[in-house]
């Protein structure tokens, strides 16, 4: 086989393994829950409590009293975060930020809470500010 054969054999292997591998985490993502999955439809969530709302949306990124885990996924008790108001919180769960966090507004695509359920998570949000 010559070079430029055996370079394509290699890059096909490559592509290959590559599309293998992302299909694999995407669908252990979906299994533990850590991403949303385009494929699964998620019982929709009715009640308008904040914390139960964070705790079964927002935990796995933000952490259970808000501490953040990276810069993907920022405290929401110190920074930037502190500082936002109501309105301002309740945009960014209602809109995302893309390729990061989705967007809850059941007016986005794919969005799962109403303007009442986004209302609470800011201002359970905004509670973990004065928690220890």
């Amino acid at each position: 086989m010559s070079d430029a054969g055996s370079i394509k054999v290699w890059v096909l292997v490559f592509v290959a393994l590559f599309g293998v591998g992302t299909v694999a985490l995407v669908g252990i993502g979906c299994a533990v829950g850590a991403n949303q999955c385009p494929f699964v439809k998620h019982k929709a969530l009715t009640t308008t409590d904040g914390m139960t709302l964070y705790q079964s949306t927002c935990i796995g990124c933000h952490g259970a009293r808000g501490e953040g885990g990276t810069a993907d996924a920022p405290p929401l008790r110190s920074g930037e975060a502190a500082t936002m108001t109501l309105p301002q919180i309740e945009a960014k769960i209602a809109n995302g930020k893309p390729f990061f966090m989705p967007a809850y507004s059941k007016k986005k695509k794919h969005g799962t809470f109403s303007d009442a359920q986004i209302q609470a998570v800011a201002e359970y949000v905004i509670s973990l500010r004065t928690t220890s």
